[in-house]
């Protein structure tokens, strides 16, 4: 399969495989979407730390919002300390150090910054802010907190009610469907955990399955058609930050 495959209006599936990566001591980072592959506001990174030399981050006017791909350890943000697992939502207020350390095996996760930044800081020590407004930092799935939006759902992990000034992320949950197309105010990051199907946009479509990478322009007419009986699960971050339940 072609490794990123483009469809009308910018919008975009990309496979891990065909990330190029850059590595820094223990930490390993692809760049999914930026500038340069044509989001406006949005960068997010695939990040995989393989061991406990892992660099302290800033990103010093941006949220950064995390997620766990696979893997359990820790975040310490300005010296507080919050356990991850897998499928958990994390944030990162702007400011804030941080840094991530894998216990027990690797930790793959998302970060995804906004405003953009391709690099951010590394710096020698942890930085002691932490905004004590938002102390809750971590967000668990639960299926009890999901939302329908027809035959579809979704929880919301990571929005304002835990200090996000410009991003939401949301995991959603597609039975085997299609809806008809449609677009949204917000420019989206997409990454498919389980199920497959096809990304269509206008009259063209690709194939997506799991660890697939979409990406969205703002007003970019879509649809994701699950064709897994056992239905699609999905991660997405969107800016500006609202529900994931309004299109157009």
């Amino acid at each position: 399969m072609e490794q990123k495959r483009l469809l009308e209006g910018g919008c975009f599936v990309v496979d891990p495989d065909g990330l190029d990566q850059a590595s820094f001591g223990d930490w390993h980072q692809a760049a999914v979407v930026d500038c340069e592959s044509g989001a406006s506001a949005l960068s997010q990174f695939r990040v995989r730390l393989d061991g406990i030399d892992a660099p302290v981050r800033r990103f010093p006017d941006a949220d950064c919002v995390l997620f766990v791909l696979t893997g359990r350890g820790f975040i310490v943000i300005g010296g507080r300390h919050f356990d991850l697992s897998p499928e958990c939502g994390a944030l990162i207020r702007p400011g804030e150090a941080f840094r991530i350390v894998p216990v027990g095996g690797a930790l793959e996760l998302l970060l995804t910054v906004c405003p953009q930044s391709k690099k951010g800081e590394w710096l020698e020590q942890m930085a002691e802010e932490f905004d004590d407004s938002y102390p809750q930092r971590v967000v668990l799935v639960d299926e009890k907190k999901r939302q329908a939006t027809g035959d579809r759902f979704y929880q919301v992990l990571v929005d304002a009610e835990v200090g996000a000034r410009q991003i939401t992320q949301f995991i959603g949950v597609i039975p085997q469907s299609k809806l008809p197309q449609h677009f949204h105010a917000y420019e989206e990051v997409i990454a498919v955990l389980s199920g497959n199907g096809l990304l269509w946009a206008g009259a063209q479509s690709t194939p997506v399955r799991a660890g697939s990478m979409i990406f969205l322009p703002r007003k970019q007419a879509h649809c994701l058609e699950c064709r897994d009986q056992e239905g699609m699960r999905l991660i997405g971050h969107f800016y500006p930050a609202g529900s994931p339940a309004v299109r157009y």
